[in-house]
């Protein structure tokens, strides 16, 4: 089980935004399981709320959620849905996300697969 990290949910908004004539571009959306050192969780939750509220001002971003493992305090989950790669990569170059990642708080960072979903 998962706990939102957020009270926002979806920014349908946003979502909207990614839509034309009915039809959803192609849209690069990821589930990546985050796991970090034993004690840091609080620190990470407050940097990742940081990281979620410039992020969704992106233009590229649909949605940005996080949620903490209800049975391994040092795991989370990101779901993350950019309008295509390349927002994915602008957003990865953007400032506040290179100072997250210099923060040092995750130990991995793996994508689930779709045979892991399914």
């Amino acid at each position: 089980m998962w706990l939102s990290g957020n009270s926002r949910g979806l920014n349908r908004r946003k979502r909207s935004l990614l839509m034309t004539d009915n039809q959803e571009t192609r849209r690069l959306r990821r589930v990546v399981q985050l796991t970090m050192e034993p004690g840091r969780q609080e620190e990470l939750r407050l940097a990742l709320l940081d990281l979620r509220k410039d992020t969704l001002e992106e233009p590229g971003c649909a949605e940005f959620d996080f949620y903490r493992s209800l049975a391994d305090d040092a795991a989370f989950l990101l779901v993350e849905d950019f309008a295509d790669n390349t927002a994915l990569e602008e957003h990865l170059d953007k400032p506040y996300t290179q100072a997250f990642f210099k923060l040092g708080f995750l130990k991995s960072a793996e994508p689930i697969s779709r045979e892991w979903l399914a």
